[in-house]
C-alpha cells in the first residue's frame, strides 16, 4: 500500500556536489520528506541504492516499497519531480554541511570492507538502522519546508489558525496642508503673532550692530548683546532668539550688538564701515532679519545722540508806528532844531518861555 505522506528523493553524486562541493566520490544521498514536517537524510554508496532505500524505510518506520521515490528505482513506486522542486530540495541540502563528514566516513568504511572482502553492511553498521535524528540537517523555517512539501504535492497536516502578528504602527502624523517646508497657515500656533520693524545694520567696533527705529534711538537706548545667530542658505537672512527683542514693540527703538566673530569672514567684511537698510520680523519662534540696500548717507552706526532742539526762527523787529505830525509838534521841532543850531554856533536867544506862551495863545494846539 502506497503511503502518500512520505516521499524519498535519491540524489546522485553529481547532483549532491552541486549543493555540497566537497561531497565524496561514489556516494548518494536520500532525502526523506514527511507531511508532518520532518525531514531525514540517509547516505549510502551508489552500488547499494536498494539497500540504502531499505535503510531509509527502516529509519522512517515504514514497510519497504510503501512510499514513492524519484528518480525511478526498480521495485519502488515512482513519482515525477519538477525542476523547481528539485532546486528547492538542493537548497535544503546545501544548508546541511555536516552531511559531507558523514558521507566521507561511510565511504572510508565501505572501501575498507570491499578491499578486505568483508560485508559492507556489517562494517558500515547496516544491520542497525541509523538513528532517525542523527543525520537530520539543521531545521529550516517552517514556511520554507511547508512550501517545499506543497511543491512535492504531499499531504499537509492542518495548520492552527494563529492570529497574524503585525508590528505596531506609529501614529499617523497630523495632516498638514501641502505647503513647502518653512511655510504654514496663519492658524498654526507658531504663526499666532507677528510684528514688523525697520532699521539698519552695520559694523560697530567688534560687533555688528542692529538698530530698529534709528530715528528714535538716543544715547539712553541700551544695546542688547546677542551671541546666538543663525544664517539662511544664502547667508543674507539672519535668525535671533525671541529674547533679543523681549520688551520690544513696533515703533520702539532697539539696539542689538552681535559679536563680529559670529559672522563668516566674507559677510563681516561686507558690514565693516557700512550700513544697510534692514527689515525685521518678530514671531514667537524668533527674530528674523533681512538686510536690504546700502544706506546712502553713511553715518557712524554708533552715533546714537539726543535729538537736537529746533532752532527758533528769528522774526524781524516790527517797524515803529509813525505818529501824526501836529502844528504844535512841528513848532517844537523847529524850536529844538533852532536850539541845536544855536548851540552849534554858540548863539544864545535868551529865555524861550515868552515865545512858547505866545504860540499857545495863537491856537497852535496839538
Amino acid at each position: 500500500m502506497k503511503n502518500d505522506d512520505v516521499f524519498a528523493y535519491v540524489l546522485d553524486q553529481e547532483l549532491v556536489r552541486s549543493a555540497l562541493p566537497d561531497w565524496p566520490s561514489g556516494m548518494i544521498l536520500i532525502l526523506c520528506l514527511k507531511a508532518d514536517g520532518s525531514c531525514q537524510t540517509v547516505v549510502g554508496h551508489a552500488d547499494e541504492t536498494g539497500r540504502t532505500l531499505r535503510k531509509a524505510a527502516a529509519a522512517l518506520g515504514l514497510p519497504e516499497r510503501s512510499f514513492a521515490v524519484a528518480p525511478e528505482v526498480p521495485g519502488w513506486p515512482t513519482r515525477r519531480v519538477r525542476f523547481s522542486e528539485e532546486q528547492d530540495m538542493l537548497r535544503l541540502v546545501s544548508e546541511a554541511k555536516h552531511l559531507v563528514e558523514l558521507a566521507t566516513d561511510y565511504a572510508i568504511n565501505y572501501r575498507f570492507a570491499r578491499d578486505e572482502g568483508l560485508s559492507p553492511e556489517v562494517v558500515t553498521g547496516g544491520a542497525k538502522p541509523p538513528q532517525p535524528r542523527a543525520p537530520e540537517p539543521p531545521a529550516k523555517p517552517a514556511s520554507v519546508v511547508r512550501q517545499m512539501r506543497q511543491r512535492l504535492h504531499l499531504d499537509l497536516p492542518p495548520q492552527p489558525q494563529a492570529q497574524p502578528q503585525f508590528p505596531a504602527q506609529p501614529a499617523p502624523p497630523p495632516e498638514r496642508p501641502a505647503m513647502p517646508a518653512g511655510f504654514a497657515p496663519s492658524a498654526a500656533a507658531a504663526r499666532a503673532d507677528c510684528q514688523f520693524g525697520a532699521g539698519h545694520i552695520g559694523g560697530h567696533g567688534g560687533h555688528i550692530r542692529v538698530v530698529l527705529a534709528p530715528e528714535k534711538a538716543t544715547i539712553q537706548t541700551r544695546p542688547v548683546r546677542v551671541t546666538e545667530i543663525g544664517f539662511s542658505a544664502d547667508f543674507w537672512r539672519f535668525y535671533l532668539p525671541r529674547a533679543a527683542l523681549a520688551e520690544w514693540w513696533p515703533g520702539r527703538p532697539a539696539v542689538i550688538d552681535i559679536p563680529a566673530e559670529a559672522f563668516p569672514d566674507a559677510l563681516r567684511n561686507v558690514f565693516t564701515g557700512r550700513r544697510f537698510h534692514l527689515d525685521a520680523t518678530v514671531t514667537p519662534e524668533g527674530v528674523f532679519l533681512a538686510p536690504g540696500a546700502p544706506v546712502e548717507t553713511q553715518a557712524p552706526v554708533e552715533a546714537i545722540e539726543e535729538d537736537e532742539p529746533e532752532t527758533p526762527e528769528i522774526q524781524p523787529a516790527p517797524e515803529p508806528k509813525r505818529r501824526r505830525r501836529t502844528p504844535l509838534r512841528a513848532a517844537m521841532t523847529a524850536f529844538l532844531v533852532a536850539g541845536t543850531a544855536a548851540g552849534a554856533g554858540v548863539l544864545t536867544l535868551g529865555d524861550p518861555a515868552p515865545m512858547l506862551t505866545a504860540m499857545l495863545k495863537s491856537g497852535l494846539t496839538p
